[in-house]
């Protein structure tokens, strides 16, 4: 066969372009790099900065250090719990003190460190794999190899291998528990994998498994996972309380003037911070969120090749990261997930953003009857959306209607109702649905709930 001519193909065989440029990829790999950002790193929302450039959490950061300054007079510190919504400094706080805790005692020739694990991020939530997690990520931290294998050991025997790392070489190590109400299980165990969890780590001191000073900082946005616990681990695990509010757009401007340094002198146009804090103040103060969209947009301007980051790239980077937390929630459901989604979706839409469960499965139903599909049942629909909240995307809680409603569920849309409608609708499946006809059938059921 004739092989494609390097014109055609636009260059050698060796990748590299016939022009004296050479390739694109030479020209942007070889050329002057051209960029917006002085230290990009700032604008990482997983950078653990300097306490100092940590704003509005003062109180805090104040009890953080008075549980963790036990640590420094050789005690052991106390176990937190630390709670409120998404992204208004509980990870960010905890780490920037452990952190400053850990300077100090090695300047005292104390042994101290912190392994911090966020369930949600693993792929099984099971507790034998969150010990495993757990063992690895601390023998990470003693500089030793973790040579248990994440099958065919039994969780016991990678309990005893952490402890034996932790007892050989921490005089204290404080485990940050980020996203626990993640770490479920099994379906069908007695308890959540986490009750089980904070028992044997509340334990680990008392049964001798280890001389080190051994405390758990717990985070969660849903602090009323404690309800789920086993009764021995409710009475073991005794956790002094933090808790973080929401941030307002004031607070947010002042978080994000404090990474300002991120980006070249001058690189920002005006209105850029207030902006990018009034999308975060719209996300219910999520500090996480509006860093993240400050960095998305010197992104932008980057590709763009351009040297000042404007509101046009604000709003492009946020139209970007809504459009693709839902694409990644949605893309993986299955066809009943889809509906059930939608229908709660619409009946937001048409309610200032809350679904009672009553009249989301009544328009459930009709759809599903109107498109000659299953009807599940309204319990199974009301599991579909919760699962959706795994992601963020909503939140639900119970809810009283009344003595004539009883007690249902209310959903409440974390992300914009209009792109989780829209995302939905590209699929094939919502072409024979209209939408004006859904809302009309969605006040319907709304009037009858």
């Amino acid at each position: 066969m004739k092989r494609e001519s390097s014109n055609a193909r636009g260059g050698d065989d060796d990748g590299t372009a016939d022009s004296p440029d050479g390739s694109i990829v030479d020209s942007i790999l070889d050329g002057e790099r051209k960029t917006v950002f002085e230290n990009k790193q700032l604008v990482d929302s997983n950078t653990i900065v300097d306490h100092n450039r940590i704003y509005g959490r003062d109180e805090q950061l104040a009890a953080e250090a008075r549980a963790f300054r036990d640590t420094l007079d050789g005690e052991r510190p106390p176990d937190l719990l630390l709670y409120g919504p998404s992204g208004t400094g509980k990870s960010l706080t905890v780490k920037a003190v452990a952190e400053k805790v850990a300077e100090r005692a090695t300047q005292n020739d104390i042994d101290f460190d912190f392994v911090a694990v966020n369930f949600k991020t693993m792929e099984s939530h099971s507790l034998d794999r969150a010990v495993w997690k757990l063992g690895h990520q601390t023998a990470k931290k003693a500089g030793v190899a973790w040579d248990i294998p994440r099958k065919g050991v039994s969780t016991d025997a990678k309990y005893v291998r952490l402890y034996e790392i932790v007892d050989r070489h921490f005089d204290a190590l404080v485990f940050i528990l980020d996203e626990i109400d993640a770490l479920t299980g099994r379906v069908g165990e007695d308890e959540p994998a986490y009750s089980r969890l904070l028992y044997s780590l509340s334990r680990v001191m008392a049964e001798q498994h280890v001389d080190t000073l051994v405390s758990t900082v717990v985070i969660t946005n849903h602090p009323k996972f404690r309800e789920n616990l086993d009764s021995r681990t409710d009475s073991s695990y005794n956790p002094t309380g933090i808790h973080f509010s929401d941030y307002d757009a004031n607070e947010l401007i002042e978080i994000l003037n404090r990474r300002r340094d991120a980006f070249k002198e001058g690189a920002l146009e005006a209105g850029v911070i207030e902006l990018v804090a009034a999308y975060g103040a719209k996300n219910e103060g999520d500090a996480r969120r509006a860093i993240d969209l400050l960095r998305d947009a010197g992104e932008i301007a980057n590709r763009n090749g351009e040297t000042v980051v404007t509101e046009q790239h604000v709003h492009a980077a946020n139209d970007s990261v809504v459009k693709n937390r839902v694409l990644e929630m949605v893309g993986g459901m299955t066809l009943q997930k889809k509906l059930s989604l939608y229908a709660a979706a619409v009946v937001a839409d048409v309610n200032d953003g809350a679904a009672p469960s009553p009249a989301v499965y009544a328009l459930y139903r009709e759809i599903c009857q109107r498109t000659d599909r299953d009807v599940y049942t309204q319990e199974t629909v009301n599991s579909h959306i919760n699962k959706a909240g795994t992601y963020g995307v909503l939140e639900s809680e119970r809810t009283s209607g009344g003595f004539k409603s009883g007690v249902h569920l209310t959903f409440t849309f974390t992300e914009p109702v209009e792109a989780v409608l829209e995302t939905l609708e590209e699929d094939d499946t919502f072409d024979e649905l209209d939408v004006s006809t859904a809302r009309t059938i969605a006040r319907q059921s709304l009037r009858d709930s």
